[in-house]
């Protein structure tokens, strides 16, 4: 008989982390798979397998009921008190007879089928085993939740850390210019004036770098908790990448999907069960037949071991019981009406997910053309105003007005980029995906 093990979740988390290859990390980074994989060792999940675990023992449970039952028993008793009888023969001559020895012992091997119970054992079975697939779609539905919140979390990290990047950059930058103005004023080439504009503008890049440190710190402990990591992790991936390999128009299948299916089969299973409590109301019908060996008394005078079979039919019907039951009937029949209405809404609410989710990601996909384009010109024009400003054709100010502006255009291509991601992660969740 095989037996199924389960590991714990600390060491299922060290188990997983071991067995993630190199290229997976790079110095501290994570790719969007080896997030995915970690962060089904979720305790929540765990939980939801278990569940699924226990509703397909009930529904095991529940079938077995229907089949006959083979039992073996065996009792021994002894009374210190038997029957007698005094018999008069003669005149002055009797004999005492006595009836058995006080000792009765049985083995029985024993065989019971429920003949007839009006359809409750066969819905209830029905229901147990529709609980059982709700259950398994319930933790399927979890794990798409849960993919859902690890691709919108990593993309929102990378993004940030795209805009650290930019942030980064335009202190190297800042930092240049400083640097060159500072040795220029030691030369009498550039005025004080300019060196403390190009050390403000420096101390801003600088302030803004820290922000975009901090929002990428916050994001990556909201990851590391996600994929069950106690480290400090870091997104590593390219931003522009798609998720998406084909977008197909219209409305999606939502038939499919995990948690609309386990709507569904709720509501099977509450339809069966109000049958089967209809079905308490009809009478419910036994037979047993069982094989014994024993010394069961039969023969008051020997009781000697024998071996002999019994058969036995019963009937069982409860005729009023103040409407119970019939209520329990209604109970289970509102929970289903209530979970098609809980599945229409719930269907309502994926397609209109689904065309805002369709209807931003094609705006965006618009707008990334304009940002990537903006991002190009403002590079370009930046490298123009600082050949003019080499040849001191162009101011202080508009010199870094156009580094500023660099630094915009690569802020907004990373937000623009990021909102691209997260359209794509809620259209992948809407599609079951």
């Amino acid at each position: 008989m095989m037996r199924s093990c389960r590991i714990p979740l600390s060491c299922a988390a060290l188990i997983t982390l071991l067995a993630v290859p190199a290229s997976a990390f790079d110095s501290g980074n994570v790719n969007l798979p080896w997030c995915l994989e970690a962060a089904l060792t979720s305790p929540h999940i765990y939980e939801m397998q278990e569940a699924a675990a226990e509703a397909a023992a009930i529904a095991s449970e529940a079938s077995a009921r229907r089949l006959p039952s083979l039992g073996f028993g065996a009792s021994y008793r002894y009374s210190s008190e038997t029957m007698e009888s005094e018999i008069s023969l003669a005149p002055g001559l009797s004999r005492t007879l006595s009836f058995g020895d006080g000792r009765i012992a049985d083995m029985n091997l024993s065989l019971a089928l429920p003949l007839y119970t009006g359809g409750e054992l066969s819905h209830t079975a029905q229901a147990a085993a529709a609980g059982s697939e709700a259950a398994a779609l319930r933790v399927e539905s979890a794990v798409l939740d849960l993919t859902l919140a690890v691709r919108r979390t990593f993309y929102i990290a990378l993004g940030r850390r795209s805009q650290l990047d930019a942030a980064e950059l335009a202190v190297t930058r800042m930092q240049r210019h400083a640097d060159e103005v500072a040795g220029a004023v030691s030369v009498g080439a550039a005025t004080e004036e300019m060196h403390l504009r190009a050390v403000t503008r420096l101390r801003e890049s600088e302030q803004r770098r820290r922000r975009a440190t901090a929002a990428l710190d916050s994001a990556c402990i909201v990851l590391g908790k996600l994929v069950q990591y106690p480290f400090v992790i870091r997104p590593a991936g390219d931003l522009a990448m798609t998720l998406l390999d084909t977008l197909g128009s219209g409305t999606p299948q939502t038939w499919h999907r995990a948690d609309l299916k386990t709507l569904q089969a709720e509501r099977f299973r509450q339809e069966h069960l109000a049958v089967a409590a209809r079905g308490r109301l009809l009478p419910r019908v036994t037979g047993e037949l069982a094989g014994h060996y024993g010394r069961p008394g039969v023969d008051q005078l020997a009781n000697d071991w024998m071996g002999y079979a019994t058969a036995a039919v019963s009937l069982e019907w409860p005729l009023w019981d103040g409407g119970a039951r019939r209520a329990r009937s209604v109970q289970a029949e509102a929970r289903a009406r209530q979970l098609e209405g809980r599945y229409q809404d719930l269907e309502r609410t994926v397609n209109t997910n689904f065309r805002l989710a369709s209807y931003e990601w094609t705006a965006i996909r618009d707008e990334l053309v304009l940002a990537t384009e903006r991002a190009d010109l403002t590079r370009r024009l930046g490298e123009l105003v600082g050949a003019r400003y080499e040849r001191a054709d162009a101011s202080e100010s508009e010199y870094l007005d156009a580094l500023d502006d660099v630094t915009a255009a690569e802020f907004e291509l990373s937000l623009v980029r990021t909102r691209q991601r997260l359209a794509e992660a809620t259209l992948l969740w809407t599609l079951g995906r």
